[in-house]
């Protein structure tokens, strides 16, 4: 299967030149001391600053939403009530430092998306914050409730690398409006903040080609293999870029050396899952999720995959089996749903 662009998305307006754009809104400081004064330790002060951003307004809360469809900065989220992860840790590490707490970001190694938004397919992973509590301890504020804790594997983040994937999912947001000229403005300003960063080499490469920079873009995808040899997103603009051109041998490097690095990612295996099952290839489906589930075998979602894919075959019983095992390590406030999937599986209840 090949896939026409590969992009990073940590899931657009443009910003003035100087604009910073992690600036904290004036009320946070008053906002974050109003729902811990109460609380002792760090601890108990980072669980209430997670509650309080999504309790609703009229309790007090901010009522913030989870909305991936554009990047905002914190004064953006702050008057919007809606943020994504990267947003929404953002606007949670500078609460946290605006009452002297110790936090930093971090990125959840073993947590990544992938999906297809028209022509261009998406690599989203996760930010976290991570707050000091003393030697040797550290909590997770984490913005996506359905992630299980015991499945965080977390690097620490260093600020600039964060502002520079800012200014790539920017990038990314701009070109899927069609406004190129902003989104390339904003790829350059990724590098510009970071040159180490492989992802933001990548989307300036996806960004000059839809520009017909074709010479520049290629150049961009090797920069950004050079800053993350482990990365397949390059491999695969790489040989769709060689392919278009007639290069079929040099093409067909890249897509070996993509499929190598991607085989050991669960998530990638369960998009090429979906992927073969909305195609109605069902040996490639079958062979895909079970791959994922080989790898991450205490995933839910990919239990559910296995199950439509069972269905879509008629094995019932097999899918009885996937869903009971999805319900196994769903989050347990997740469980009801797979309680009534199973029902109707089972024909416990009216369909």
């Amino acid at each position: 299967m090949r896939l026409r662009m590969l992009a990073l998305l940590f899931g657009a307006a443009l910003l003035v030149a100087g604009e910073d754009p992690f600036e904290a809104p004036p009320e946070l400081r008053a906002f974050a001391r109003q729902h811990t004064i109460s609380q002792q330790g760090a601890p108990s002060k980072v669980a209430a600053l997670v509650k309080a951003f999504f309790a609703p307004q009229e309790e007090g809360g901010l009522g913030i939403i989870y909305d991936n469809a554009y990047t905002r900065t914190p004064l953006e989220a702050w008057r919007d009530r809606k943020a994504n992860c990267l947003t929404l840790t953002t606007l949670y590490v500078a609460a946290c430092k605006s009452i002297d707490l110790d936090a930093r970001y971090g990125e959840s190694l073993r947590i990544s998306r992938w999906r297809r938004v028209g022509t261009t397919v998406r690599y989203e992973r996760h930010i976290v914050a991570v707050v000091s509590a003393g030697v040797g301890q550290e909590f997770i504020a984490d913005f996506l409730p359905e992630v299980r804790r015991e499945s965080q594997l977390i690097a620490i983040l260093e600020p600039k690398r964060v502002l520079a994937l800012f200014h790539s999912n920017r990038a990314v947001e701009l070109l899927a409006e069609v406004r190129t000229d902003e989104a390339l403005a904003n790829a350059k300003q990724s590098i510009q903040v970071d040159p180490s960063l492989g992802v933001g080499w990548n989307i300036l490469g996806v960004v000059q080609r839809s520009q017909g920079f074709e010479v520049e873009a290629e150049k961009s995808f090797l920069k950004a293999l050079q800053a993350d040899p482990k990365d397949g997103a390059p491999c695969g603009n790489l040989e769709n870029l060689l392919r278009a051109q007639g290069r079929m041998a040099e093409a067909q490097v890249y897509r070996d050396r993509g499929l190598e690095i991607r085989k050991k990612d669960p998530y990638f295996n369960a998009f090429l899952a979906e992927e073969a099952f909305q195609d109605s290839q069902w040996e490639e489906a079958e062979k895909r999720i079970k791959q994922a589930i080989k790898l991450m075998p205490q995933e839910s979602d990919f239990y559910l995959i296995q199950a439509r894919i069972n269905l879509a075959q008629g094995q019932r019983k097999e899918a009885i089996k996937s869903l009971e095992k999805a319900r196994k390590w769903a989050l347990p406030d997740m469980q009801a749903r797979y309680d009534t999937k199973l029902a109707l599986l089972k024909g416990d209840i009216p369909a």
